[in-house]
């Protein structure tokens, strides 16, 4: 590779995809209630509301299908292949959403269209955020990797604070408009945000490291079949994972809908902390890429989860207070271990598993855990909080939290050394 030039695309080009894909779901999230009057019968105003983060939910479970196949052709075919792959069919299935016509306009067709347009964002999110892991890995300074990795998570932060001032910046225009049609807006602007990722992708090079183990014949014929025979490493990235999906999807999916409804703070609050909030967990990716790099991957991540475990009660305890500092405060909570367990997760996961199977493993890890606990916080939080009382989703998130200290204190090595090699750490 002819180096400055194109490795200075390397960043960018990962970043935006993923950086679209968290401002789908924040606008998505964000405008729950919207999109449930829009889409779903008119009548129970909750039961629209779980209608249509229900929807938010299903669009995770078609994430390990997503994950399977374009992990296995980004360690068949290539990382750019897949790379270029996901963003188009996401640019595509966003802005349809733009697009659809109303319950009212059409009836049932209209929540079944919203459906199969989150069912693609969800197939082609399944290899997203790891694929560009995977590139940027493969691509980094080997004493590196976890600042260059921590500027592909700290994407899904600046896009999720990006989709909050949008959909700020559309209220504040015209609140009546926001809700009839301007809303649609934002869902045009990701699809086209997505394009430019396409764009971006498409002037990539394939990493160094695919380019060799394709000349050498090396590149895996079952993938899948090879995930999980090494079903160690997998095991290991799931519990990680699992944690990072909880916090996230709490944060993102279902805290804004708990904040105006259960905690009865004005939407505008809840959009500006919200933003903030989201910068500053950006912001704070990058230190702790410099901490795994110098320090270790296990101590930033454990560090993480620890906050987890002590600091979701006190959010959720807060979440009631009304106030911008008490919402800021709340989602500062939960950014603190989103940011710490995302560069902490991502590093150790891409580093754990063997080149030959790093895009497949590694989306499936991922994906799985977030089908099974990124999909579900939304809705399974606003369950909790109607059986359980308003603290409920905070204990949840404190419980996993628990599992995932224990194993990743007892179980997790540490990936640091530039000199390891991959599929030695565990058998």
């Amino acid at each position: 590779m002819t180096a400055p030039v194109k490795r200075s695309r390397v960043l960018p080009a990962a970043m935006v995809g993923h950086g679209v894909e968290s401002y789908d779901f924040v606008i998505y999230g964000a405008s729950a209630t919207i999109i449930a009057k829009h889409f779903f019968p008119a009548g129970d105003p909750a039961l629209a509301i779980l209608s249509s983060l229900a929807v938010y939910g299903l669009a995770f479970v078609v994430r390990p299908l997503g994950a399977a196949i374009f992990g296995s052709i980004g360690d068949r075919l290539g990382r750019r292949t897949a790379l270029s792959t996901v963003v188009l069919i996401m640019a595509v299935s966003t802005a349809a959403i733009a697009v659809l016509p109303t319950y009212e306009s059409v009836g049932v067709l209209a929540p079944i269209m919203l459906l199969v347009c989150r069912l693609a964002q969800g197939i082609s999110m399944g290899a997203e955020y790891t694929s560009a892991a995977s590139y940027v890995m493969e691509q980094a300074t080997p004493g590196k990797r976890g600042t260059g990795l921590s500027a592909v998570g700290s994407a899904t932060y600046v896009g999720s604070a990006l989709a909050s001032f949008a959909l700020l910046a559309l209220r504040l225009i015209s609140e009546s408009a926001y809700e009839d049609w301007s809303w649609r807006l934002a869902f045009l602007a990701g699809g086209l945000m997505a394009l430019v990722g396409l764009y971006m992708r498409l002037k990539l090079d394939e990493t160094r490291t695919f380019r060799e183990l394709e000349s050498a014949g090396g590149t895996a014929a079952r993938p899948i079949r090879d995930t999980f025979r090494n079903w160690r490493v997998f095991l290991l990235s799931f519990t990680m994972f699992a944690l990072l999906a909880v916090v996230v999807h709490n944060l993102l999916g279902y805290l804004p809908t708990y904040l105006t409804t259960t905690g009865g703070v004005p939407a505008d609050t809840v959009l500006v902390s919200g933003g903030v909030a989201l910068l500053v967990c950006a912001a704070l990716c990058l230190p702790a890429g410099i901490i795994a790099d110098r320090v270790g991957r296990k101590p930033v991540l454990v560090a993480g989860v620890a906050v987890a475990v002590i600091g979701s009660l006190p959010a959720y305890l807060l979440a009631s207070g009304g106030t911008l500092a008490t919402t800021l405060a709340t989602q500062v909570l939960l950014v603190i271990p989103a940011a710490l367990v995302t560069v902490g997760s991502t590093v150790v996961a891409v580093e754990l598993v063997t080149a030959r199977i790093r895009a497949t493993s590694t989306a499936l890890a991922y994906n799985v855990a977030y089908a099974i606990f990124g999909g579900t916080a939304p809705i399974l939080g606003a369950l909790l909080t109607g059986w359980f009382g308003r603290l409920a989703p905070g204990g949840y998130i404190t419980a996993l939290a628990i599992v995932a200290l224990i194993v990743v204190v007892v179980a997790l090595p540490e990936t640091r050394s530039p000199d390891r090699v991959p599929e030695k750490v565990l058998r």
